[in-house]
């Protein structure tokens, strides 16, 4: 029998489609070549037609929103809205090039930060941002930061403005550092769940909310180590910006509903009397106050200003590329490491070392610098990494480590063969351990009458089966794989850094340090930001000019539609699910299984190391 196409059959009867899902199909395509086409379009008309403003004599407004990354994430799943994760990310990369032009350009006038919405940025990141607005102000600029309220992460950037201005019913959320998990064991005991964990290091907490229903005194001790390091330099950098006293800052933190009582005003008031702000203005006064300060816009709407997304664009157009025959690739590694292929914001074992090979396969390449924002994941993931690298060497290459916010565990692991290792005051790195899970169903599925039986040519059985207990002998050959796995760690970086093993295994133990810490103890050789360890890069491969290159893994059509979807969907999602920690990190620890797809279950991860 012939078979009629879809349309043959819709002529004939027009209600066909309904009993089909070809329309569907046929709609989806169709649609997907239209918003081709008109990305298209648009990139073409807007790149002839843009006319960029003119910044002379105008505040530059920057307004960062969600979290400040060292990547911006390409995600595949629409919940990473939820999880903080969607396509709000804002770049350091691109705000640092914005202070940095702005600190030289005489047609900007001064900077206005709007720092309401910021959240979730690493201390790594926000020390760097700190620099560059210093540098503003070290050009003659004032910098005035506005808000309605101000988090941790705002309050630390507002501290280098030159004014802090807040509304008469905001509030300075500060409440220090601190790290707190959903512990599951009471939850999978009532469901007859049982992950059978395999680990080595006394502080090799990842897996503890899969064993108990709270934190261990040695989780207690290692977090607090690092946590008190990052609170004490956040107190410092704000206390010197503000002409106060570290204690001046605890006090308040500590005892903020006594200062709010005691200043009959509420507590914005109480932070004025104390000098963490300057002036206490309204939404309207502010408007007023700036329009003082810079005068009308050409349409009367508001302030004499230029975004910071407009500025960025104009000196993008303005910029002089210099193509150098000498290169230095910057291979950002942020995210979880985790086997195979992975869009940006997760480090792939198979992508993240092609972008390594490629680069060392590339003549120009002179020296690679990986800059490492990662608590690690897979030891089989984190070795393809470090093998490449390690291949980039023995070519010649130079390799310099650059650490932002975490390099832990797996982060350390594909850090640790390189020339020189350099980071942050504030980096959380160490936690060199090393664990592996497999998790057993029988107990859940007997109890609602499913059994799991058969026959086997072997007297054991080491396939895993997770409807079946963990065979005895198997589970011995998993701890004796993760004994000799961290083992291989310690040797590894004993290795790397020049350091005995035992040396090395003292200070291990899954145990995280800052990064000031980590100095002292010979985790690292430097401590500085992203442009010096360039900088030293260059050095090391004995270049003077170079021209500086960003390899990254592509989104193919399926993530970047996929992306495009998240940002839709983020305007649909209530705040109070967003900020709802319960629901973040409940989706949060389901996501963590995507994560765990090591070959062999071994893991060098650090769950303590994100805050």
């Amino acid at each position: 029998m012939e078979q009629k196409s879809f349309f043959q059959r819709l002529k004939e009867n027009p209600f066909s489609w309904l009993f089909t899902g070809e329309l569907f199909f046929l709609t989806l395509n169709s649609l997907f070549l239209i918003v081709v086409l008109v990305t298209i379009i648009s990139f073409i008309t807007s790149f002839f037609t843009k006319d960029f403003e003119n910044p002379s004599g105008k505040a530059l407004v920057l307004s960062p929103a969600g979290p400040i990354v060292e990547q911006v994430a390409g995600s595949d799943d629409p919940f990473d809205v939820i999880r903080g994760q969607g396509p709000s990310e804002l770049y350091v990369g691109d705000l640092l090039e914005v202070l940095e032009s702005a600190a030289k350009d005489e047609r900007v006038r001064d900077i206005v930060l709007r720092l309401d919405n910021i959240e979730g940025t690493g201390q790594a990141v926000l020390y760097d941002v700190g620099n560059a607005l210093l540098k503003v102000k070290d050009s003659g600029k004032n910098i005035i930061a506005i808000g309605d309220s101000y988090g941790r992460s705002g309050y630390y950037l507002a501290s280098f403005a030159n004014e802090i201005i807040m509304d008469p019913d905001g509030y300075i959320f500060i409440d220090g550092f601190g790290r707190s998990r959903l512990y599951f064991k009471a939850f999978l005991d009532k469901l007859k769940i049982d992950f059978n964990i395999f680990r080595v290091g006394t502080f090799k907490s990842a897996v503890e909310p899969y064993l108990r229903n709270d934190m261990s005194e040695a989780a207690k001790e290692a977090n607090l180590a690092y946590l008190d390091v990052l609170w004490d330099s956040w107190k410092n950098v704000v206390s010197k910006n503000r002409g106060l006293n570290p204690q001046d800052i605890q006090y308040l933190t500590d005892n903020a509903d006594e200062v709010a009582s005691q200043s009959k005003k509420g507590l914005a008031h109480a932070l004025l009397s104390y000098g963490l702000i300057d002036k206490l203005l309204s939404r309207r006064e502010q408007r007023e106050y700036l329009l003082s300060k810079f005068g009308e816009s050409e349409d009367k709407e508001t302030f004499s200003q230029i975004s910071g997304f407009e500025y960025f664009q104009l000196i993008q157009s303005e910029k002089e590329v210099n193509k150098s025959d000498n290169e230095i690739a910057v291979i950002v590694a942020r995210g979880t490491i985790v086997d195979g292929t992975q869009p940006p914001g997760t480090i792939g074992g198979d992508s993240t070392s092609n972008l390594i090979k490629e680069a060392h396969e590339n003549k120009n390449i002179k020296a690679i610098v990986l800059r490492v924002d990662s608590g690690g994941g897979g030891v089989f993931a984190s070795e393809l990494i470090r093998q490449e690298l390690v291949a980039a060497k023995e070519k010649g290459i130079k390799i310099i480590a650059s650490m932002g916010n975490v390099a832990a565990s797996g982060g350390y692991w594909i850090s640790a063969n390189a020339h020189e290792i350099w980071a942050s005051h504030n980096t959380i790195t160490g936690s060199i351990g090393i664990f592996g899970i497999v998790p057993t169903f029988d107990r859940a599925l007997n109890e609602i009458g499913i059994n799991s039986d058969g026959v086997k040519t072997s007297s054991v059985d080491l396939s895993g089966n997770v409807a079946q207990p963990l065979d005895p002998a198997l589970s011995r050959l998993m701890q004796q794989e993760i004994n000799y796995g961290y083992e291989r760690f310690l040797k590894l970086v004993s290795e790397a850094r020049n350091m005995s093993t035992q040396e090395v295994n003292k200070i291990a133990q899954g145990r995280v340090w800052a990064g000031s810490t980590a100095l002292e103890l010979g985790l690292v050789d430097n401590l500085g930001n992203l442009e010096e360890a360039i900088e030293r890069a260059a050095t090391l491969a004995e270049i003077d000019e170079y021209t500086t290159y960003y390899p990254s893994q592509e989104l193919d059509w399926r993530q970047q539609l996929l992306e495009s979807f998240s940002s839709a969907l983020k305007s649909f999602i209530p705040e109070i699910i967003k900020k709802n920690i319960i629901i973040k990190e409940s989706i949060n620890s389901l996501k963590e299984i995507d994560t765990f797809n090591d070959p062999k279950g071994m893991y060098v991860r650090c769950e303590n190391c994100l805050i």
